[in-house]
């Protein structure tokens, strides 16, 4: 007995979705696998320039400069319930660090070791994407306003969570 072509035709979509869901999930595992591996490796490399002379004073500088870009990222709506609704001022009030602070950052980064500097470009890379539209409020015609719906906030707060982990491991947290 052959099953009707409707049903047929809904299990098929059905087995296309668990199909879709499958990929998704093994993407996501894949690139938090990644990310995994990168924070552990940079762990050790920030532990074995702590005991090295050179590349202590490296360490301290970047420690320092991580923190201070803590502290300024932390001044931007991140993934709190009111943080969208509080953006316009929270954007406008904070002090947004220069690019070549992002800079340093990496090349201090690059020097205590490969797992620590490319936890800063990833630091830095989702900090510049919040700091380009940052900017740009901060820039705007205050009679005008800007057109906050320009912005991605799902996007805006999957960047601002990933900039804060790499930021404050690297700040020594």
């Amino acid at each position: 007995m052959a099953l009707p072509a409707w049903l047929q035709a809904g299990a098929a979509v059905v087995q296309a979705g668990v199909a879709v869901l499958l990929y998704r999930i093994t993407r996501d595992y894949v690139r938090l696998t990644g990310r995994l591996a990168v924070a552990g490796e940079a762990q050790v490399e920030l532990l074995r320039a702590q005991r090295d002379e050179t590349r202590g004073a490296e360490l301290k500088q970047l420690t320092a400069l991580a923190q201070s870009l803590l502290e300024r990222l932390r001044q931007l709506p991140g993934p709190n319930a009111d943080a969208q609704q509080r953006a316009d001022a929270l954007i406008k009030n904070a002090v947004l660090p220069a690019d070549e602070e992002l800079q340093e950052l990496r090349r201090l980064a690059a020097a205590v070791g490969p797992g620590v500097a490319q936890l800063a470009r990833a630091a830095t890379e989702h900090f510049g994407w919040l700091l380009g539209w940052a900017r740009q409020v901060q820039a705007s015609n205050p009679v005008a306003g800007f057109e906050y719906r320009r912005i991605k906030w799902p996007e805006w707060v999957f960047r601002w969570i990933e900039a804060e982990q790499a930021l404050h491991k690297l700040a020594g947290g």
